[in-house]
């Protein structure tokens, strides 16, 4: 942080209005909304870890906005919290089709704009009509700590709503499982739900497992679909062509 920095070199004292324009604005967070407007018109929930680390000098940090949200204090009579915020459109979105399979994909905080996902669908479910198979894939690090939203899932799950559900602790156990094995397994079930069913695949979270992930689609189509390496490569592009295969990843 520049305050750490000052710190260190003491002898440095910039101009305040230097320092105000090295600095610079906070920029804005982004976060993905995690529930359905239909299921709660009046509230928006979201999905927010805290961020804290330790400075290779031993301090800890914690990140601007998990404090600040971390330390918001409730309306004494009502017990909301309000803050201002401005709304975006996402790329994540559902098919219009609610029968139409749906693939999704989540580490960690990732999880969110499924959680809205599955509200949805359990709406429209709720009013009898109805909603196509939904596969969710979820990786963190321990199921005890971050298994995010995992009563709601369980409860999802056993009651058909998430029709396949693979989990992915990676350090729950002595070989690391990520969110790619659990798809890799379900290769026969994917081919099924995304290229013979019309199905759409969502990815949210981090960037680093998305080759590994195309990867085990590819290998998917090849073994299911007897295709070579370079038409399993092209479906993929004409998944992303069509907006059937969704990437929201930072």
């Amino acid at each position: 942080a520049f305050a750490d920095i000052l710190r260190e070199f003491s002898s440095a004292r910039p101009p305040l209005e230097e320092l105000v324009e090295l600095v610079g604005k906070i920029k804005p967070r982004h976060y993905s909304i995690a529930s359905s407007m239909r299921l709660h018109p009046n509230s928006v929930h979201l999905l927010v870890v805290v961020h804290d680390w330790e400075t290779p000098s031993g301090k800890k940090r914690i990140g601007q906005c998990t404090r600040y949200l971390a330390q918001l204090q409730p309306n004494k009579k009502s017990r909301d919290i309000y803050l201002t915020v401005s709304v975006m459109t996402s790329v994540l979105k559902l098919p219009s089709e609610h029968r139409m399979p749906v693939i999704m994909a989540g580490l960690g905080t990732g999880m969110a704009p499924f959680r809205a996902f599955i509200e949805e669908r359990a709406y429209f479910k709720s009013i009898g009509e109805e909603v196509g198979p939904m596969a969710l894939y979820f990786g963190s690090r321990h199921r005890k700590e971050e298994y995010l939203y995992g009563e709601e899932l369980e409860a999802y799950h056993k009651d058909g709503l998430v029709t396949y559900m693979g989990l992915a602790f990676s350090r729950d156990q002595e070989k690391k499982v990520y969110i790619q094995n659990k798809i890799a397994e379900d290769s026969p079930i994917l081919w099924d739900l995304l290229m013979k069913k019309d199905g759409h695949f969502y990815l949210c979270g981090p960037t680093w497992p998305v080759p590994d992930i195309q990867d085990a689609l590819v290998k998917a189509f090849c073994e299911h679909g007897g295709m070579g390496l370079p038409e399993a490569n092209r479906s993929i592009s004409n998944l992303k062509a069509s907006e059937r295969y969704i990437l929201e990843v930072y």
